[in-house]
């Protein structure tokens, strides 16, 4: 059975993997924040259970299994976000710390509940895609490979509090059409013109949480 912690495992994995073909341990308890000896422990329980498969002096992978059970996890977590907002008044940057607790207390059947209620969406409040049918592709890209003096649709943001407030305080939103005016490669920051003519400033950090649809 999955607990709480083991789907937060899980869902690291996934998230690191994007990098990895094989997780190290390291890295997940660097992310997790937790003692490597501790992981290992972990690993070894998933990897009986068979939500994983461990590759000696590699790391680990999702198994199908392991996967599915993510990406349940993942939809649930954004049909929460898109409620807390249509429902409940809450800000984009407010919404993933309450997702992160309700995601493992609410049923599936409440999910399927709240799904229906909300029409079905298709994207969570920051542009993600919502895993339907094992899809998560989006094929979106990070606004840093765009050449400057482009115009661009907003799609996605990166589910970080400090950059989503920020964003807000720019009154820059999803669906949105930027430009991007310049890159300062000696200050490593982006300059981006709002449809407002007002400009503001984002590091290339956080313009790689930014994408757009090729």
């Amino acid at each position: 059975m999955l607990t709480d912690e083991k789907e937060d495992y899980l869902k690291v994995i996934y998230e690191l993997s994007s990098d990895y073909e094989f997780v190290p341990n390291k890295l997940i308890a660097q992310a997790l924040n937790i003692k490597p000896p501790s992981v290992s422990e972990m690993m070894t329980r998933l990897n009986q259970e068979g939500y994983i498969e461990i590759k000696p002096y590699k790391g680990v992978k999702l198994s199908q299994k392991g996967l599915d059970a993510t990406l349940s996890l993942i939809k649930r977590h954004r049909i929460i976000e898109c409620f807390l907002i249509a429902s409940l008044d809450y800000k984009w940057n407010e919404v993933h710390e309450e997702a992160e607790i309700l995601e493992h207390k609410v049923s599936d059947k409440f999910i399927e509940r709240l799904d229906k209620m909300l029409g079905y969406p298709k994207y969570c409040p920051h542009g993600a895609l919502i895993p339907r049918d094992n899809i998560i592709d989006d094929g979106y890209e990070t606004i840093m490979q765009l050449d400057v003096q482009t115009a661009f649709e907003l799609k996605k943001v990166d589910d970080e509090y400090q950059l989503l407030q920020y964003l807000s305080d720019q009154n820059v939103s999803i669906g949105d059409t930027l430009i991007l005016i310049k890159k300062d490669n000696a200050n490593n920051v982006v300059h981006i013109q709002t449809s407002n003519q007002e400009t503001f400033i984002i590091s290339f950090e956080n313009a790689m949480k930014m994408y757009y649809a090729p």
